[in-house]
């Protein structure tokens, strides 16, 4: 498998079908024999990580709520802002555990959704639809235009690696950038690395947001540090931990997603895609687990710098 995809974006399609088949024909049994699906919540009260919330309409300074999965909203200088959003299951094999912590009728006016790869789980159809009647403006990788045209979405805006975008509004400005992520995209065998993936950095009242979408470890976590000195919250996956054998080349787990913090020289860290669905070798508290006990093995190289695990629902203020 091609360890340097962040180098050359893209595997030929062939190359890419032919991994995804590999993948699926080594896991299939393993995931069988583990027996996973009765385990991943044993010994767990899924009451105490579900605070579902209604937020405010909008907010000055910064505040971040986890909806779930990689599904945040993001209030500041004003603006509502929505990442990967996903309000139902993943398809019809990936059921959520808990209902996203906050319901999709209870959000604010939205201003503005990034898209940070074209999976089911981060592009989400059926959730998408059900924002459209917000009419915020969408900001998608490159080549994932064709389906919100199609479905009459109006303020589209396609994006490359290292592009931004700039709004303002009155006396308030936001920026967003797209950056590298070591990912894939496609829906299908046809659709196999036709659009780009990648992460965002969203830019206003004189912080840095970093948000990762799906990746594996490499070196643009550095090269993003290099461009952006100042990176106040780093919005990290740490999940699917196993099998780490086939995952670790398009997922970090919570060891790599410790040391991507690092890298990033970022000030607050914020687990994400863990906890929403089953389907994977992971239990429930398994990534939350091992980030733990690496962010204590880690002490030295992390003063100053904190960690918030958020329950579903929850907000936090910087």
């Amino acid at each position: 498998m091609n360890k340097n995809i962040y180098k050359q974006k893209t595997l030929t399609q062939f190359e890419r079908v032919k991994e995804l088949a590999h993948c699926f024909i080594k896991s299939l049994p393993m995931f069988i024999r583990s027996n996973n699906s009765k385990k991943y919540l044993e010994n767990i009260n899924l009451l105490d990580w579900f605070t579902p919330s209604i937020p405010i309409k909008q907010s000055q300074d910064l505040i971040v709520t986890w909806i779930g999965h990689s599904s945040f909203l993001i209030q500041i200088s004003g603006f509502n802002i929505l990442v990967d959003p996903i309000f139902y299951d993943s398809m019809f094999l990936f059921k959520r555990v808990l209902p996203p912590g906050i319901d999709i009728n209870n959000l604010p006016k939205i201003d503005f959704i990034l898209i940070s790869h074209d999976h089911a789980d981060h592009m989400n159809y059926k959730s998408l639809l059900k924002l459209k009647k917000h009419n915020a403006i969408m900001l998608t990788p490159k080549n994932t235009k064709k389906w919100f045209e199609k479905n009459k979405f109006e303020n589209i805006f396609e994006f490359d690696w290292w592009q931004n975008f700039v709004f303002t509004l009155d006396d308030r400005t936001i920026e967003f950038n797209f950056l590298p992520a070591v990912h894939w995209s496609g829906r299908s065998i046809n659709q196999i690395n036709k659009s780009l993936w990648g992460s965002w950095m969203i830019t206003a009242n004189n912080k840095n947001i970093y948000f990762a979408g799906d990746t594996a470890y490499d070196s643009h976590f550095k090269d993003i540090a290099q461009k952006f000195n100042s990176i106040d919250v780093a919005l990290l996956p740490i999940g699917p931990v196993e099998p780490r054998k086939i995952v670790k080349y398009s997922h970090i787990d919570s060891i790599e997603a410790l040391n991507a913090f690092i890298d990033l020289n970022a000030k607050n860290f914020i687990p994400m895609h863990w906890g929403t669905f089953k389907g994977n070798l992971d239990t429930f508290y398994l990534p939350v687990q091992k980030l733990n006990n690496y962010w204590i093995e880690q002490q030295k190289l992390l003063v100053d710098k904190n960690l918030h695990i958020l329950r579903f629902g929850q907000s936090i203020q910087f």
